[in-house]
């Protein structure tokens, strides 16, 4: 038979991380710890892990007798023989259910059993298949390098649960990720400054000049009306240096201070201004272009390497735009130029275009340094991004390649074939629990508890018990089976409510005990728990206890049961393991466990030889003050410290004040809180686990009893940290 594993992980806030595991190798066990321990914790354990393949059969104090208030009778059960004829058809259906849910001997019979085998068998195959793929594709993407896409622990649960963000990238969206991750962190930018230039106002400025001209105030007959000649006296004018016989370049002709007079009139200060608003009109224009000269593009390297496309394009407007200022400024200036030739006319004003200004310009660079800046102060959670993006494409192309859409689909279709077989399994399994539950109904209300209840009586009279026996009662009104009333010693019958906690206990753990011969339920192998069933009988009635546990479980090796008792009561503990003697072993035959409180986790240890265990209540006590000392637990070891004088005094003959002489001291700290209920975590004392040592052992010193200290100390220590 395989060995039991009591699993305690549920039960983390009672038990220590050692101890919430408990493997019983051995048919029949014991174990021993103080109330609050965890001894029901761990029975309720055993019936909830292990019901469904084993009887759980425990005995917790009055369970399984009931008091009939009606009758004044307590209720055993009864026996109908007339439903045998219901068991034996009932039976007939299990076994026909039993030859579809059960594996066939015959392997070419199917039935329902080897039809859900079947289907799981495909659909784990199946399932086991994507599993795998699951998982190197998981290892495909943790070992890409250039860059990571992953964490070093990447696995097919990571895998998984990426699955529904899988997506392709473009070539182009992957070349931008990774020059993301790759990137280091840049520098900020700083806007860029663009001139506002108001090229309307030059084009009116310049139109204004267009449209002026000079007029002559002093009338030269040759000049009038002729624009060519008088441009060409005004050069004349410029060229020549006015003085006396000075002879002209063009006739070689002396000029007479005469003709010098009237070229002066004519050509009068309007012709200055007009120049001089000219050449201004130039000179703000040059201005404007040597502006234009000083807008720098923008640096590709300061730019994060995905901005280089938009860095280009932006360059190139600008690049553009500066092109159209300069051409639209270069028609102004030569129009003034030509303007300059031609005073004396009006020029027809430019019509031409302006040019689109910076603001669009300004607003996209602004925009794109905005976001090259946001990305460099965000750089880590952008490679984030983009990390994940790559990732994502490469689960999405590893999808691909397994087919993984059809592969799923197939095995969804195995998994409502398999689900659907397994629900009909269930379906008639539940109807064979149905049937196998109505089965045990009618067993158990065809047992002889009068038989029980009769060696009941005759096995408290065989322990000189005389003081009740059970008497079957004669329900006339309601023909209820199973009752028995309790008649003392002098034929009378005792009220129910008279019964003392240790008679009552008794009975129920007599019939608990007689009783397991008739559980025969679905012939699943058995587990008996005695939770703590020593509660207050007398002597009388403990070692009729005893005597019924031994005779129970000296057999049990030849059957398919298991037995566990759980006891606080020290005596009923050393007494109900049968030693037989000093050859007889009881650790190598019996599991055997004791379980110590530090005040809030319980540690289990195995009790593997005599010299873990105690034989004394005395030993007990010193047992549990060392592990206390070992828990680091000083508040709790006053309470062992306590009982330990006590009991020594008591063996000794010692008074009080003999034994503690004047370390009156040590009985103060040692009664500290001993009758009133405290947080088991609070600090009590201040005294360390060190210090109550100490003080316990000087005590021991001043009665000349150093070698009982050391003799129980030593042996006591439990190997528990």
């Amino acid at each position: 038979m395989a060995d039991i594993k009591i699993d305690q992980s549920s039960n983390s806030y009672c038990f220590s991380a050692g101890s919430r595991e408990l493997l019983l190798t051995k048919k029949v066990n014991f174990i021993f710890g103080k109330n609050g321990t965890g001894k029901s914790t761990l029975a309720d354990e055993i019936a909830k892990q292990f019901s469904d393949n084993y009887n759980v059969c425990i005995f917790r104090d009055f369970d399984g007798v009931a008091e009939n208030n009606r009758l004044n009778a307590v209720a055993l059960g009864v026996e109908n023989a007339k439903i045998q004829i219901d068991i034996d058809k009932i039976n007939e259906d299990i076994s026909e259910i039993r030859k579809q849910v059960e594996q066939p001997e015959d392997k070419a019979f199917e039935n329902l059993f080897t039809n859900t085998t079947k289907a799981k068998k495909s659909f784990d195959a199946h399932n086991t298949k994507i599993n795998n793929f699951h998982a190197s594709a998981a290892q495909h993407i943790k070992n890409i390098n250039n860059p990571p896409v992953s964490k070093t622990t990447y696995n097919r649960s990571d895998f998984n649960g990426e699955i529904p963000k899988a997506s392709l990238l473009a070539a182009d969206d992957i070349r931008k990720h990774k020059n993301t991750i790759n990137s280091d962190k840049k520098a900020d930018i700083s806007r860029i400054t663009f001139p506002a230039i108001d090229l309307g106002s030059y084009l009116k400025s310049t139109n204004e000049v267009l449209d002026s001209r000079v007029k002559p105030h002093q009338s030269i007959p040759e000049l009038k009306d002729d624009p060519l000649k008088q441009n060409f006296a005004k050069e004349g004018v410029r060229i020549h240096k006015h003085r006396a016989t000075e002879i002209c370049a063009f006739c070689g002709n002396s000029i007479s201070e005469e003709r010098w007079a009237a070229l002066g009139d004519y050509f009068n200060t309007e012709v200055k201004s007009l120049e001089d608003r000219i050449k201004s009109g130039i000179t703000k224009i040059e201005h404007v272009i040597s502006e234009l000269d000083d807008i720098k593009e923008l640096d590709t390297d300061t730019f994060y390497s995905k901005y280089a496309d938009k860095v280009y394009a932006l360059n190139s407007k600008i690049k553009l735009t500066i092109g159209e200022y300069k051409k639209f400024l270069d028609s102004l200036k030569t129009a003034l130029e030509e303007k300059n030739k031609e005073l004396f006319t009006k020029t027809p004003a430019l019509c031409i275009d302006l040019p689109e200004n910076f603001s669009g310009i300004k607003t996209d660079s602004d925009r794109l340094i905005s976001e090259h800046n946001e990305l460099s102060k965000n750089l880590r959670f952008e490679q984030d991004e983009a990390r994940d993006a790559l990732r994502y494409h490469e689960i999405k192309k590893q999808l691909n390649g397994f087919n993984y859409e059809e592969e799923t689909k197939k095995l969804e279709n195995l998994r409502t074939l398999n689900d659907k077989a397994q629900a009909d399994l269930d379906i008639k399994k539940a109807e064979l629990d149905t049937k196998t539950r109505i089965r045990t109904d009618l067993i158990l209300k065809t047992k002889d508890e009068e038989k029980i209840a009769t060696s009941i009586s005759k096995l408290l009279k065989g322990m000189g018990v005389e003081s009740f026996s059970l008497k079957l009662v004669d329900d006339g009104f309601a023909g209820q089976k199973g009752q028995y009333q309790i008649e003392g010693h002098d034929g009378k019958i005792r009220p129910i409510t008279d019964l003392s906690r240790g008679e009552k206990n008794i009975i129920a753990f007599l019939y608990f005990m007689l009783n397991l011969e008739s559980t025969d339920n679905d012939n699943k192998p058995k587990i008996i728990v005695l939770d703590d069933p020593m509660t207050s009988n007398d002597d009388t009635m403990q070692y009729l206890m005893i005597g019924e546990v031994q005779k129970f479980y000296e057999n049990i090796e030849q059957t398919n049961q298991w037995f566990v008792l759980l006891t606080h009561h020290t005596h009923f503990y050393l007494n109900v393991r049968n030693n037989k003697g000093a050859r007889y072993n009881s650790y190598n035959k019996h599991g055997t466990f004791h379980l110590y409180s530090n005040g809030k986790y319980t540690t289990i240890k195995p009790i593997v030889s005599s010299n873990d265990d105690f034989k004394t209540s005395y030993e007990m006590l010193w047992k549990e003050l060392v592990f206390l000392y070992e828990q680091n637990k000083p508040d709790l070891m006053l309470s062992s410290c306590r009982k330990i004088c006590e009991t020594y005094m008591t063996f000794t003959k010692k008074d009080q004040v003999s034994f503690y002489g004047n370390n009156t001291n040590a009985k103060k700290l040692f009664d500290v809180n001993q009758h009133s209920i405290d947080d088991l975590e609070a600090d009590l004392n201040g005294r360390t686990r060190e210090e109550i040592k100490t003080i316990l052992y000087g005590l021991f010193e001043h009665n000349n009893a150093r070698e009982h200290f050391n003799s129980y100390w030593y042996s006591s220590n439990s190997g528990m940290k």
